[in-house]
């Protein structure tokens, strides 16, 4: 990294470091930026595949027609990255099966050897991250509402039900007591 530049490496999601493989810096269509693997984990949540929300600001990005991988880098924290990561490597995404994948044939190891740094950094990266299943279709939101913790606290939402039910029903109870007298 040249001493003039000031970069942020750290995607703000996960606080992880950017890598250019599946921690990729992906740019979302208001400026933002995650890395892919955390856009990957909230698309495998979300019931509508083909957008990305962002988390900072609340935009929707749509996803390319060839999936998530073909978002754009930002060239800014790319060029930052150490040279050995700042390769484009060819990423696959499957939402079905909740994993990204780095393409196969992506790195011939005569190409690799040339630099240790490089064959290191190669050789270190699995081919393969599971990043979640696919969020269930019975769940979907009705109108765009929901109770946000239905999905992780059942019993949250049904205790919070019963408790607004009581407390306007004892309200109620009390004013039609007090109007007779």
């Amino acid at each position: 990294m040249s001493e003039d530049k000031s970069c942020d490496l750290e995607c703000a999601i996960c606080f992880s470091n950017y890598n250019n493989v599946f921690r990729a810096p992906k740019v979302l269509d208001c400026g933002h930026t995650f890395c892919l693997e955390c856009l990957a984990r909230m698309n495998m949540k979300s019931h509508v595949a083909e957008a990305i929300q962002c988390p900072m600001c609340r935009d929707l990005t749509l996803v390319p027609k060839d999936g998530l991988p073909r978002l754009g880098n930002d060239p800014n924290i790319v060029s930052c990255l150490p040279e050995a990561m700042q390769r484009i490597h060819s990423i696959r995404f499957s939402r079905n099966k909740g994993k990204l994948f780095v393409k196969k044939g992506q790195s011939s190891q005569k190409k690799v050897e040339k630099k240790n740094v490089k064959a290191f950094f190669v050789r270190t990266v699995s081919q393969s991250l599971d990043v979640g299943h696919p969020a269930e279709a019975g769940g979907q939101r009705q109108h765009g509402h929901s109770c946000w913790y239905w999905s992780h606290n059942k019993w949250f939402c049904i205790v919070t039900i019963i408790v607004i039910l009581v407390s306007v029903g004892l309200l109620i109870s009390s004013v039609w007591l007090f109007r007779d007298h």
